[in-house]
């Protein structure tokens, strides 16, 4: 299927999305809740060419249904995580907690279920672009050094960069979020909740009220955290698990030959 012909651009700053949806009146809305939102939109009935725009045009936000023919929106999502750090929201008719998980684990900033209520989608995303203003020089960010070192592992926070024995690692906003908090914290220790809600905050959300979804989110980008850093949870040279309890980051110990390992493989 050859993608939708775009909104045309005329403000070259102004923020950009991606709607990927096989059903043209709902692709059709979500364009123009969008619109209304100030974007740019692009349009796509399949995971394939959607793939394709989001590589030619590196949309700030993609709304993926997971119903696509061809490759599933969970597919589409791991597929665009290969190159983009965009937000994502998948759009779903299942409500479990599984397809939740999994669309997280995909690399999905945020699940939403339909149907949906057109203000509340358009205040999630609101919170999800706001997340983008951390990507601003703040007070804070510039009070942190210029890098954070623990091993081979290296954090820049003001370019928002991890590498590892000077080799890249891609990470998504939640997971560098959570690693810098780790970082920055040394031997503290965190519950689920705590980190669930600092996510929350760093997406503009209000509200303290921590869900299981919220904390199986966090179990989530810490999976994929661990997975993107080759760090076993077994034994752990970054993120170690405190049972009952949450997560800190790890003594050193052989942290710096087993990550330069990791990424000379």
């Amino acid at each position: 299927m050859r993608p939708i012909a775009a909104h045309p651009l005329s403000d070259p700053h102004a923020r950009t999305a991606l709607v990927i949806d096989p059903d043209a009146s709902l692709r059709n809305a979500l364009v123009t809740t969008l619109r209304q939102q100030g974007f740019v939109t692009q349009e796509s009935g399949d995971g394939y060419s959607g793939i394709v725009v989001a590589q030619r045009q590196r949309p700030d936000l993609v709304v993926v249904c997971t119903d696509l023919p061809g490759i599933d929106g969970f597919e589409t999502v791991r597929r665009l995580r290969e190159f983009s750090d965009g937000f994502v929201i998948v759009l779903a008719d299942d409500d479990s907690e599984s397809a939740a998980v999994e669309a997280f684990r995909s690399g999905a900033d945020d699940y939403v279920v339909k149907p949906y209520g057109p203000y509340a989608l358009r205040a999630r995303i609101d919170a999800l672009m706001r997340r983008s203003r951390s990507l601003l020089p703040t007070t804070a960010v510039l009070s942190d050094p210029a890098v954070i070192e623990h091993g081979a592992l290296r954090l820049f926070p003001g370019s928002r960069r991890v590498d590892i024995a000077g080799v890249e690692c891609e990470l998504t906003r939640s997971e560098f979020d959570l690693l810098h908090t780790f970082l920055r914290a040394k031997d503290q220790v965190f519950s689920k909740s705590s980190l669930a809600l600092m996510l929350r905050e760093s997406q503009g959300q209000s509200g303290h009220h921590i869900t299981a979804h919220d904390r199986h989110a966090v179990e989530v980008h810490i999976m994929n955290l661990r997975r993107k850093l080759a760090d076993d949870p077994r034994a752990p040279q970054c993120i170690e698990t405190v049972r009952g309890f949450g997560y800190r980051l790890a003594p050193l110990g052989v942290a710096s030959t087993v990550l330069v390992q990791a990424a000379a493989g």
